[in-house]
């Protein structure tokens, strides 16, 4: 509420995962009623009120998920959408993704907007997927469903940010290097000259190269 007071916010987002986690909240009528409450004045205001989810796979989205999802869109929330990860053996095939969109889509009203590559993070080298097969998965899930329900597949590459899979500027497969490049300064470059001509490299799991790219990355240890 006390956001809607600031006269310059057009929208909102509300992140969280309990949609799926825990749907039974959602649908408690004092929730409901804070929701409605909220929606009505930021329609009122002009604001574009939605909510922000986290579902990786299709099992996810079950029954009381779907009935929490439209009671929110019942109460006034202008979207419910979806920002997956993608995560190798859990949702990284065509098949796996469609099921899971279609669902989201068909059967919840939840959009499925964005998927996003696994982080460079320690621990996690098991689910990430190499840039070329995001490319081949966005490639395969085109045509399967209406356009603003088809999902943009992202990396969000350290120091840039969020970029569609194909809008890297170089890529050496052998190696799993992919380069980026970035159009718009943050706060900590605003006197960096270079932010805007520098390229910035995001590394492929090593077991997705090549053999001789592999080699080669035990040849540098």
């Amino acid at each position: 509420m006390q956001l809607l007071e600031i006269d310059t916010i057009r929208d909102i987002r509300l992140a969280t995962k309990a949609l799926a986690a825990l749907p039974q909240h959602w649908l408690q009528e004092k929730v409901l009623d804070g929701v409605h409450r909220t929606a009505r004045l930021a329609a009122a205001r002009g604001v574009n009120l939605a909510l922000h989810t986290h579902i990786n796979h299709v099992q996810s989205v079950t029954p009381l998920v779907a009935a929490a999802a439209r009671a929110l869109l019942d109460a006034g929330l202008r979207d419910v959408r979806n920002q997956g990860v993608l995560m190798r053996g859990v949702n990284a095939t065509a098949d796996d993704l469609l099921d899971l969109c279609l669902a989201l889509q068909g059967e919840a009203n939840i959009l499925p907007y964005y998927f996003y590559m696994c982080d460079m993070i320690p621990n996690a080298e098991h689910w990430r997927v190499a840039v070329r097969e995001a490319q081949e998965l966005q490639h395969a899930i085109m045509g399967y469903l209406p356009g603003y329900a088809t999902p943009r597949i992202v990396c969000d590459v350290p120091y840039v940010g969020k970029r569609w899979v194909h809008q890297l500027t170089e890529y050496d497969r052998e190696m799993g290097v992919s380069y980026w490049t970035k159009n718009y300064r943050t706060g900590i470059e605003r006197h960096d000259p270079d932010a805007l001509a520098r390229r910035y490299p995001y590394y492929d799991p090593i077991s997705t190269l090549p053999e001789t790219g592999q080699r080669a990355w035990a040849e540098k240890r």
